[in-house]
């Protein structure tokens, strides 16, 4: 098994292959700001969430990443300021990024709109001598660990209102390359990605707050993905929910509000396609925090 993850990175990595690279998360309805930058400060408070993934569990070369987010408004300022860094493993290859953040904000006469541009560097590792090759003369077989660096680009709008919200993103706007190694044309290719979402949260009683969402992805080369999403919010402590995403798969999702200021959360995704036979699923954690910015003020759980 290890030998065919490593051959589909080997494809993936070569010149003029599509598809989908950013990293994969089920919890995006309580992290926002991973998919879209124009979400920053939306929280009103210094808020971080640091979050690992671990993909397709018990599938040699799956994919398994660790993400920090960082963000928060300025008083009195009409922008916010955000930092994201990820490591991320598959197979063969390493993938690092750090990324800075700034966003735009303005109040409407009803809801607020805020403009996000993310940018940075991605940088890729990739060591040829983890894969297998069935022909010893193939050109590709060859030892060694090559490296590339590229610079990113992401853009984001986000609009939101106390009770809804609609987002739009697209992330390596100009699509930069780099070369891993000229001689075999394996290049580190960043293809540009598209995502839509919106979701509300509607109050049924004083202690149950119903929370729909749905998000739409779609890069070159890959079929349009669509998760939607439905959550419970439970005497303003615990979320209870659940994803469908089209790829077969079904993601059972909580989150805790420990403290006004500490939020754990939890998802595990069952898939129902051909890889099912191979792995045990995927399993993702993350712990977030909103600091209110003005002294002895607590921050109240939000719920978009």
């Amino acid at each position: 098994m290890m030998k065919r993850i490593s051959i589909l990175i080997l494809c993936l990595s070569c010149i003029c292959a599509d598809a989908q690279q950013d990293a994969l998360f089920s919890q995006y309805m309580f992290n926002p700001f991973a998919i879209n930058p124009g979400y920053a400060g939306s929280r009103d408070a210094v808020s971080g969430v640091l979050l690992h993934r671990n993909q397709w569990v018990g599938l040699d070369g799956a994919p398994k990443t660790t993400t920090l987010a960082l963000h928060s408004p300025f008083k009195g300022k009409h922008f916010a300021l955000g930092f994201n860094a990820f490591n991320e493993s598959i197979g063969p290859s390493i993938n690092n990024g750090a990324f800075m953040t700034y966003a735009y904000r303005m109040r409407l006469p009803v809801g607020r709109l805020a403009f996000g541009l993310r940018g940075g560097v991605f940088a890729s590792r990739f060591d040829k001598g983890q894969l297998n090759y069935n022909d010893p003369g193939d050109q590709f077989d060859t030892d060694g660990v090559f490296q590339a660096l590229a610079p990113s680009f992401d853009f984001g709008l986000y609009y939101s209102t106390n009770h809804i919200f609609v987002g739009a993103s697209v992330s390596h706007l100009g699509e930069i390359g780099a070369s891993f190694d000229d001689q075999t044309q394996t290049n580190l290719e960043l293809n540009r990605h598209y995502i839509l979402s919106g979701g509300g949260a509607i109050e049924l009683t004083k202690k149950l707050v119903y929370k729909p969402s749905v998000i739409v992805k779609y890069v070159a080369g890959a079929p349009i993905s669509i998760d939607i999403n439905s959550s419970f919010l439970i005497n303003k402590v615990v979320w209870l929910g659940a994803s469908y995403r089209t790829s077969k798969s079904l993601v059972l999702i909580t989150e805790f509000n420990i403290t006004d200021f500490l939020r754990l959360g939890y998802s595990y995704d069952m898939i129902f396609n051909r890889l099912s036979s191979y792995n045990n699923g995927s399993h993702e954690l993350f712990i977030g925090f909103d600091f209110a910015i003005k002294k002895q003020q607590s921050v109240s759980p939000r719920y978009l």
